[in-house]
């Protein structure tokens, strides 16, 4: 059976907080990010103003993303007397919260309406329009998770107002990902505003929300005939593949800075894209425009876990073991058309490291 993804899932751009104050005395069981919440005086009016609100300050990042913190969601779910459609559940935060609010509806009453409210450009193209959830288990990240299809999307970017310029940079590596994977014409579009990139406000500009929108709807076209990763070969995996075992590393190894999603995704397409360009298929041209893309915005590329080459391709086995035991590696072609590599080495890859790390950290 084809499951149809657009279909099931709404995403629109809404004032959140009209969208929260309708149907008073309805029960509404909010989970938020308390700085977020700390932000926006306006979540507590409305929870003063009704009585079937309530706020559930909820701190979550990938260091605790786990199973302790599904249990305590899925805990006052149930404490609340949560119906299966009678409520209103939220998630209003960063890409980590939405993720295990979603899990946990997922599993509850064997799966209960959300409402994702992202609040970081990171949550608002990526981890709120998908409809994989998941938690981090025995230092494999996302490891246990679902398919979850019952949700809506409802963005509005003046909640990202205060957000610090690392937490805009790490929407930005995903932005960039698939604009350099996908589009050339919102890759020239990035190209054209530079610095503005890194300002909250300019998402609330009409050029802002055309971007936002841009990412959504090409994230969307790989999502809507291969909802459950069926095909193992997805261009959206590009950033994906020696990123993940090297992000979840620098969390825990000693002197070195904890690496951001965006920001080891931003490096590993970099390292893609000089695969492509050592091996001949990606033109010089190509490379240095998205070389500088990518430069232009501070990810850290100075990190030293990047020195560690055997992480690098211990990661991209355990994708290559994810992909059903093929490498997929997505490799642009030129800026919005790629191809897939089924055939890359270890001395490939460090060879391509190190022309990499000898660029970014000049």
């Amino acid at each position: 059976m084809t499951v149809s993804y657009t279909n099931e899932v709404d995403i629109s751009f809404v004032d959140i907080f009209s969208l929260l104050g309708a149907s008073p005395g309805k029960k509404k069981i909010i989970f938020i990010d308390p700085i977020v919440l700390a932000s926006h005086d306006r979540f507590l009016d409305l929870e003063a103003s009704d009585p079937g609100m309530l706020l559930v300050p909820t701190n979550l990042n990938e260091t605790n993303k786990d199973l302790e913190s599904l249990i305590s969601i899925l805990s006052i779910l149930e404490t609340n007397g949560t119906g299966r459609r009678s409520d209103l559940i939220c998630a209003v935060g960063g890409g980590a919260l939405l993720d295990v609010v979603a899990f946990a509806a997922s599993v509850f009453r064997r799966g209960i309406s959300l409402i994702k409210i992202p609040t970081t450009l990171l949550g608002i193209v990526d981890a709120s329009i998908g409809i994989k959830t998941g938690i981090n288990f025995l230092g494999q990240r996302n490891r246990l998770g679902s398919y979850h299809f019952d949700y809506k999307v409802a963005i509005d970017p003046i909640l990202m107002y205060g957000l610090h310029r690392t937490l805009v940079r790490q929407g930005l590596g995903e932005i960039f990902k698939i604009a350099v994977i996908k589009s050339r014409g919102l890759f020239d579009i990035l190209q054209s505003f530079g610095s503005q990139l890194e300002e909250t406000g300019f998402y609330c500009s009409s050029e802002g929300k055309n971007i936002l929108s841009q990412s959504i709807h090409l994230m969307l076209e790989e999502l809507h005939d291969n909802p459950r990763e069926q095909n193992l070969m997805r261009c959206v995996d590009y950033g994906h593949s020696f990123s993940p075992l090297v992000e979840m590393e620098s969390v825990t190894r000693p002197g070195i800075k904890s690496l951001p999603h965006g920001f080891a995704v931003a490096y590993d397409c970099l390292l893609t894209a000089t695969i492509g360009f050592r091996r001949g298929i990606l033109a010089e041209s190509e490379y240095h425009k998205i070389m500088t893309l990518f430069l232009a915005h501070d990810f850290g590329f100075d990190n030293n876990i990047y020195l560690d080459h055997n992480l690098l391709w211990a990661s991209f086995l355990e994708m290559t073991k994810h992909r059903g035991g093929k490498q997929n590696l997505p490799v642009p072609l030129s800026i919005g058309s790629y191809t897939f590599v089924q055939d890359l080495s270890f001395d490939e890859m460090r060879k391509s490291a190190e022309t990499l790390n000898r660029l970014v950290c000049k």
